[in-house]
């Protein structure tokens, strides 16, 4: 106990030695900073902000550049006249080494909020932490974003810009790298690197970030993050990406807030109001062309069985300065299955771009590639082998969509937990940043190149992938084989249907054209983006609807040609009273409550599902053109077959029709 009490002794004495060197600070939320307004959107030429503080000896210091306070900072004495500053000079914005070959500044005054950062000195001679705040004053808020979102971020501009310290630049890191060897200023412009390639936890900057709903002109939630730039290639370009990462060290653990409107955990139990981490993307490839692409594309798949990201449009400002269009993502991680799936976070393997662990232990690549080898190694023709391929792999996941060689990554539980859905010990897919697949670069993606044969045959860059050689292992399966062919035209069929594909990009293309004026003056490095009268997101969008309405044309022949089927037929589905019911294709997302038709494939078994409305039950189905694929309870007429069972497979034929009854 002597020894003990010692030990406090000298901690005691260093502790006060320490108070006297530095001020001490102070966390107690009363004796923090208060603005008399609260952050949001003022429809006023100026405004007068007072700051006050519970301690009536407290003297208050305030920045408006987003730097944080210090001792030598403004003292506050009279109210802070804030106003519209968009004819203001840029400052953030005109910084230059931001991309490696694009040192665009914008040619006129960007718009422009005001930030505002407060710390106050308590007579007792504390510091308290730093509070901020956002004013956008005199702006048009329906002009800005289009009832979008809007973001601001506030940090201290060295964490971005600072060439050491900042991750947004070239900095210091550029420097360095050319001065071990000089040829590397001839690389690609997207392998030179930068502070913007540092990664991890270090590379996390602190920030502030203020939401403003699209519905709302006050904030939806102010809360401080880690900051840090994401992505690969587009890390180098002038508008470059953000994940934000909550951390009990900058305040809160999670983000508790509705983030992504509708967005619904991946389980079905409601929706998803806690994030760990989310992400602030630019468009990844199609930055400089439509940003629509992986929005579009995640929305018309997020109903197949593999996961993919929710996501927002936004407006976004950093430390006042408009910062352009961005959309605002769902992040993969531990936290993330967690929140969606109420799975233990320190129970999930991650593995991204085949050994990239993003959670879990290093030795879990081996694991997966030692699971994905096992199924190689078999001959999936003969039934035994493909259940125990079907126990090691999700094996939905494959037909439904991401089975190239793109960006995608694995996940399971280390433990399986019999009680918690999903949490079975499967590899399963995530899948990601899929704009590169629909049309970017006219020269390498051409609407009529047969990905679907590359894939199937191994060729260009799908070869070797898992997912190419799980697909191709399968495929010697004849059931999974008819999954997979009945997913592709389903994906056709239902997915990419025509209206509901083109009514996406149009609601799309609606949002943001009226914003990309402010963001091509912004970012506007290409000079498309002003010679053709800022039409150049009109026409992007185009070109992009255009290839997938020309996709959509031309798909069901690929299949037929590949796998050398007859030419597909017109399949009609009807219920005799949607009232009393309806149904469901395969084992599909949509249940159908009006005429349904689809092009499907001779060879292949099409199953059909009755679903009856509360309180009626199943008649039976009547079919025409086509034929039962298991004869067990059919009954047949001169003209129709019949069938009474709950799931129907059927072999389609010219004309095919079926009709399903209720009671």
């Amino acid at each position: 106990m002597k020894i003990l009490g010692f030990y406090f002794l000298i901690i005691s004495i260093a502790v006060l030695v320490n108070s006297k060197a530095v001020e001490e600070t102070t966390t107690d939320e009363t004796n923090l900073p208060k603005f008399n307004l609260a952050s949001g959107f003022y429809n006023k030429k100026t405004i007068k902000l007072e700051i006050t503080n519970a301690d009536p000896n407290a003297v208050i210091y305030y920045t408006l550049d987003g730097s944080i306070p210090t001792l030598n900072s403004t003292l506050y004495e009279k109210p802070v006249v804030l106003k519209n500053r968009s004819e203001e000079e840029n400052v953030l914005s005109s910084i230059t080494g931001v991309s490696p070959d694009r040192d665009y500044v914008p040619k006129v005054k960007v718009k422009k909020g005001n930030v505002i950062r407060a710390m106050a000195k308590l007579s007792n001679g504390t510091l308290t932490d730093v509070v901020s705040s956002t004013y956008f004053v005199g702006l048009n808020r329906k002009k800005l974003s289009n009832n979008l979102p809007v973001v601001s971020i506030i940090t201290d501009p060295d964490n971005l810009f600072g060439y050491e310290n900042g991750i947004y630049i070239k900095g210091k890191r550029y420097d360095d790298w050319i001065a071990e060897d000089p040829e590397n200023i001839n690389a690609l412009d997207y392998l030179i690197e930068g502070n913007y390639n540092y990664k991890g936890k270090e590379s996390e900057r602190p920030a502030t970030l203020q939401y403003f709903p699209g519905n709302k002109n006050v904030e939806g939630f102010s809360q401080d993050f880690g900051i840090r730039i994401m992505g690969k290639a587009t890390r180098t370009y002038v508008q470059k990406s953000f994940r934000f990462v909550s951390r009990e060290e900058y305040g809160k653990k999670n983000l508790k807030y509705d983030l992504i409107p509708g967005n619904m955990r991946s389980d079905g139990n409601g929706p998803l109001t806690k994030y760990k981490s989310f992400n602030l993307r630019n468009g990844g490839n199609d930055f400089d062309y439509s940003k629509i692409r992986d929005n579009v594309l995640q929305n018309l798949v997020s109903n197949r069985s593999f996961e993919t990201q929710q996501n927002d449009f936004a407006v976004a400002f950093i430390d006042g300065e408009y910062w352009g269009v961005y959309s605002i993502y769902e992040d993969y991680s531990d936290n993330y299955i967690a929140n969606n799936y109420d799975i233990d976070k320190d129970n999930v393997i991650i593995i991204k771009n085949q050994n990239k662990v993003e959670a879990g232990m290093d030795s879990d690549a081996d694991l997966l590639k030692e699971n994905l080898e096992s199924i190689f190694a078999k001959d999936m023709s003969l039934p035994e082998n493909y259940e125990e391929g079907k126990k090691l792999l999700m094996w939905k996941n494959l037909p439904d969509g991401p089975f190239g060689g793109g960006n995608f990554a694995f996940w399971r539980v280390r433990n399986p937990d019999a009680s918690v859905p999903k949490a079975d010990g499967k590899w399963r897919i995530l899948t990601y940043d899929t704009e590169f697949s629909s049309g970017i670069y006219p020269d390498i993606s051409k609407y009529d190149d047969d990905l679907l044969s590359s894939i199937l045959t191994e060729n260009q860059w799908f070869s070797g992938t898992y997912c190419t050689n799980l697909l191709n292992t399968f495929l010697k399966n004849k059931e999974f084989k008819n999954l997979f062919i009945n997913a592709l035209s389903d994906i056709r069929n239902i997915d990419f249907d025509l209206k509901r594909l083109n009514s996406t990009i149009e609601k799309m293309r609606k949002t943001l054209s009226p914003l990309m004026k402010d963001h091509y003056d912004r970012f506007g490095t290409m000079k498309e983006f002003i010679e053709d009268g800022y039409r150049h997101f009109d026409i992007q969008v185009d070109l992009f609807k255009t290839w997938l309405n020309n996709k959509h044309s031309i798909f069901m022949k690929e299949i037929e040609r590949d796998f050398e089927l007859q030419p597909p037929v017109t399949v009609t589905i009807t219920s005799d009273n949607f009232r009393k019911g309806s149904f469901v294709v395969n084992d599909g997302w949509k249940i159908f409550d009006k005429k349904y038709k689809g092009e499907y494939f001779r060879e292949n078994i099409l199953y059909i599902t009755a679903k009856p409305s509360s309180g009626r039950k199943l008649k039976y189905w009547k079919i025409k053109n086509c034929t039962f694929a298991n004869e067990t309870g059919v009954h047949s007429s001169s003209k129709y077959q019949s069938s009474s069972q709950t799931t129907i497979g059927i072999y389609p034929d010219t004309g095919c029709k079926i009709t399903v009854y209720f009671k």
